[in-house]
C-alpha cells in the first residue's frame, strides 16, 4: 500500500507534460510570428508596386499597359525580393513563389470598393504561399498570405485632373456657344481653374462641361451654360502638376538636340520627318498630303509651326514629343493630327510642350481634328480651339488660359504629365 501512495515520480511528469504544451505553444507562435512578418513585408511590397504602377497611368494608353507593369515589377525586384509571376486585372493567381497581380482599375473588392474600376488607380495584389514551420504536424504544410494596395490621383475628391489652367488672376476659361469640355467615360476628368478672377470663366448659352469635378478659385459669369457638376467656386488653387514633375527630376525639359536629318522649314507634300532640331521651325504649306513623324525622340522646334489642311501621323515605336522652344503652334482648317507620348525616359508621357514664358498662343483653327496620347502643356500662354475643332487629349492639358468655341475630350487624367509623381498617394 505505502507504494501506491508514493508521489516521487509525479512532479516529473508534470514537467513532461507541461513542457509538451509549452513547445507546442512556441511551434504555434513560430508559425503565426512568421506569418505575421512576412504579412508586413509583402504589405510593404504591394504599397511600392501600387505606387509605381499609378506614376506610370499618365504614360499608358490602354489598362494595366506594359510600362505600368514593368515599373511594378521592378519596385519588387528593386526592394530585394525574387521577379514575381504577374497578373492582370483580377485573373486568377497561382503558382509557386511570388505572385503579383496589377488591377487598373481596382476590382478585388468589387463593389465594396469605391475604386472599383476607376482607371485613375492601381491596385496591387502581392501573394506568397509560405511553408510553415511546425503547423505541417497538423497537415498544413504552406499558409497562403497576400497583401493589398491601391494609389492613384490624391485630390480632395479623388478625381483626376484633365483640365488644369494655370492663370492666377482675370478671365482664363472662355466657353464661347458651341464649347463643350468632357471626359471620357469612366476617366473621372476633373476641370480646375486658378483665376481668382471676378470671374475667373464665362460661361456662353450653348456652353457644356461635363466632369468629375468643375473648380474654380473665382467667380463663375453664367450666361445659360450646361454643367455637370455645377461649379465650386472659391476653391483652393493647385499648383502646376507638370512643372513640379520637372522640379522633382521626374521629367526634364528637352535640351536642344543636333539639327534633325530632315531638318526644312517648309513642307509641301507627303514626307516623312525624323526627331533633332528645326531651328526655323516649320511651315506645312498646301493640302491632302500626309507627313509622317517617326518615333523615337524630340521634335525641337526653334520657330513656329503652321499646319495647313493635311493629316500628321506617326511611325514606329518610342513616342513623339513636340517640344516649342519658341514660336507658336497653330493647326489651321482641317488639319487632323494623332500623336502618341513616349512611354519611358524624361518626356514621358509629354506630347505637346510649349516652353515656359513662350507667350505664343496655340491655336487650332475651325474643323481642325487632334488626337494627344499624352499631356499638352502650354504653361504660359493660350490654349484656342476655334469654331468646328475638337481634340482629344489621353492625358492632362495645362495652359495658361483657355478659349474655346468647340469640343475638348479629356480622358487617362489620374497623373499630371509623364509620370504624376507629385500627384501620386496611396488611397487604400
Amino acid at each position: 500500500m505505502k507504494t501506491l501512495r508514493d508521489e516521487s515520480g509525479n512532479v516529473l511528469i508534470l514537467t513532461a507534460l507541461s513542457f509538451t504544451i509549452l513547445l507546442s505553444c512556441l511551434a504555434i507562435a513560430t508559425d503565426i510570428g512568421s506569418m505575421f512578418y512576412t504579412k508586413h513585408r509583402l504589405q510593404t511590397l504591394a504599397d511600392s508596386a501600387a505606387m509605381a504602377a499609378a506614376l506610370e497611368i499618365g504614360a499608358c494608353g490602354t489598362n494595366h499597359c506594359g510600362v505600368m507593369t514593368t515599373a511594378a515589377t521592378a519596385a519588387l525586384t528593386e526592394g530585394g525580393s525574387s521577379t514575381p509571376t504577374l497578373f492582370t486585372q483580377c485573373a486568377a493567381a497561382s503558382g509557386t513563389g511570388l505572385l503579383l497581380t496589377i488591377n487598373n482599375g481596382p476590382c478585388a473588392m468589387g463593389s465594396s470598393d469605391p475604386n472599383n474600376g476607376k482607371t485613375n488607380y492601381v491596385e496591387a495584389v502581392v501573394t506568397l504561399n509560405q511553408p510553415t514551420f511546425f503547423a505541417g504536424i497538423f497537415g498544413i504544410s504552406t499558409i497562403q498570405i497576400s497583401a493589398r494596395a491601391e494609389a492613384g490621383k490624391a485630390t480632395a475628391d479623388g478625381s483626376g485632373i484633365g483640365m488644369d489652367i494655370l492663370g492666377t488672376s482675370g478671365q482664363t476659361l472662355t466657353l464661347n456657344s458651341g464649347a463643350n469640355i468632357t471626359d471620357q467615360a469612366g476617366d473621372s476628368c476633373g476641370l480646375q481653374v486658378n483665376s481668382s478672377g471676378t470671374p475667373a470663366v464665362m460661361e456662353d448659352s450653348g456652353a457644356t462641361v461635363n466632369a468629375s469635378s468643375y473648380k474654380v478659385v473665382g467667380s463663375v459669369t453664367d450666361n445659360g451654360g450646361s454643367y455637370t457638376p455645377a461649379p465650386t467656386t472659391g476653391a483652393a488653387a493647385v499648383p502646376d502638376p507638370i512643372q513640379a514633375e520637372i522640379n522633382a527630376g521626374t521629367i526634364s525639359v528637352p535640351s536642344q538636340p543636333a539639327d534633325s536629318p530632315t531638318n526644312t522649314s517648309t513642307v509641301s507634300g507627303a514626307t516623312t520627318l525624323q526627331p533633332g532640331y528645326y531651328p526655323s521651325g516649320i511651315n506645312f504649306n498646301g493640302s491632302g498630303y500626309t507627313v509622317t513623324l517617326t518615333s523615337g525622340g524630340v521634335y525641337y522646334m526653334g520657330g513656329s509651326v503652321n499646319i495647313g489642311a493635311i493629316t500628321i501621323n506617326q511611325t514606329g515605336t518610342g513616342g513623339v514629343t513636340i517640344y516649342m522652344a519658341s514660336g507658336g503652334l497653330t493647326m489651321n482648317s482641317a488639319a487632323n493630327v494623332n500623336l502618341t507620348a513616349p512611354t519611358s525616359g524624361q518626356q514621358a508621357g509629354m506630347v505637346i510642350w510649349q516652353a515656359t514664358g513662350d507667350t505664343n498662343a496655340m491655336i487650332l483653327d475651325s474643323a481642325s481634328n487632334s488626337n494627344w496620347n499624352g499631356a499638352v502643356y502650354v504653361p504660359s500662354a493660350q490654349l484656342t480651339l476655334n469654331g468646328g475643332s475638337t481634340a482629344t487629349a489621353y492625358g492632362m492639358v495645362v495652359a495658361q488660359s483657355v478659349m474655346l468655341d468647340s469640343a475638348i475630350s479629356l480622358g487617362n487624367c489620374g497623373s499630371g504629365g509623364g509620370n504624376g509623381s507629385t500627384t501620386i498617394a496611396l488611397a487604400e
